[in-house]
């Protein structure tokens, strides 16, 4: 938990603005969700369901890139999370107020910043429309097929002839 110069603790609001740091947290929630239900799978009757939401919102909430330690702590290797008797691995020994700050990005932080990526590339800028474009978009240039075959299609053939009459234009020879 992050405490100032005297020691209090503080906080700060989280930003949803912020896609990035949105992102993180929901990853980080994730996390929590799978840790939490694998503990909580140790307690029958719904202890996984429990485990899995108290895990996903203590993530949310706990999500920053940097944690500072409130307690002293013991860190295992979470392929062992799962030992509740027995020695691990190895173990991290953490004192109270040490910092705890992202080295390298997860898989997750790299795939949702390639598609940031992607979604910002500049779009192409739309080509002006023609006369004619302009002229055929308007519903009272529009020439309609009456009967047959074609009825209710546009009748471009008797609509070109209104538009070069209108535009003062025939055929170039």
């Amino acid at each position: 938990m992050p405490r100032n110069a005297e020691g209090e603790y503080f906080s700060r609001r989280i930003d949803l603005t912020d896609r990035e740091e949105v992102g993180e947290r929901l990853v980080n929630a994730r996390k929590g969700m799978q840790i939490g239900r694998k503990i909580g799978s140790v307690i029958p009757l719904g202890g996984s369901a429990v485990g899995a939401t108290l895990g996903a919102i203590s993530g949310f909430i706990l999500g920053d890139e940097t944690t500072v330690f409130p307690i002293d702590m013991i860190a295992i290797p979470a392929y062992q999370a799962y030992l509740l008797n027995g020695t691990p691995a190895f173990q991290i020994f953490i004192k109270e107020g040490e910092v705890l700050t992202q080295v390298m990005q997860t898989d997750a932080q790299e795939a949702i910043e390639a598609v940031s990526d992607v979604q910002n590339t500049p779009t192409t800028k739309k080509r002006r429309r023609s006369k004619w474009n302009v002229y055929t978009g308007k519903k009272a240039n529009q020439i309609r097929f009456k009967s047959g075959k074609k009825k209710g299609l546009l009748n471009l053939k008797a609509m070109g002839v209104q538009y070069r009459k209108a535009n003062k234009g025939g055929k170039k020879k």
